[in-house]
């Protein structure tokens, strides 16, 4: 497994330490701070082109024929609830898999998942389409 994700990570948690905030100006008090705002719910950043991924409407598309095939009946589709309690939505997939590691257990024909989920073949390409259209939906998962 390449380090790649955490390699991304540390070098955004280095560039955001260095940021220095403007100094307030002499002419103009600072305006007291504003009650923060409720964030609105974040998707997990992955890079699909760092991870040789193709990143093109049709990949995406054709990865997403794979998953309406193979994954939907027990995973759900965009934004649609999973059917079974064990399998999590598609869109939450990549918040409990590394894409990188799902690819590689995929290709090796590890099993990954709920306890019948079946082991599909999907080559090399249909993996990279599949992962492609996961990222796209990403988000992260509503808090327990």
């Amino acid at each position: 497994m390449r380090p790649l994700p955490f390699i991304l990570a540390a070098a955004v948690l280095l560039l955001a330490a260095c940021e220095k905030p403007a100094a307030p100006t002499a002419e103009a008090p600072a305006a007291p701070a504003a009650a923060p705002a409720e964030a609105p719910a974040s998707s997990p950043t992955f890079d699909a082109a760092a991870l040789g991924l193709p990143t093109d409407a049709d990949s995406v598309a054709d990865g997403r024929e794979i998953a309406v095939t193979q994954c939907s009946s027990c995973h759900g589709l965009d934004q649609d609830a999973s059917p079974r309690p064990d399998a999590p939505p598609l869109r939450y997939v990549l918040s409990i898999h590394n894409p990188e590691s799902l690819a590689e257990d995929f290709r090796a024909g590890i099993h990954v998942g709920h306890p019948d989920m079946p082991d599909f073949e999907f080559g090399d390409l249909g993996m990279d389409v599949l992962l492609s259209y996961l990222i796209s939906i990403q988000e992260t998962p509503p808090a327990e």
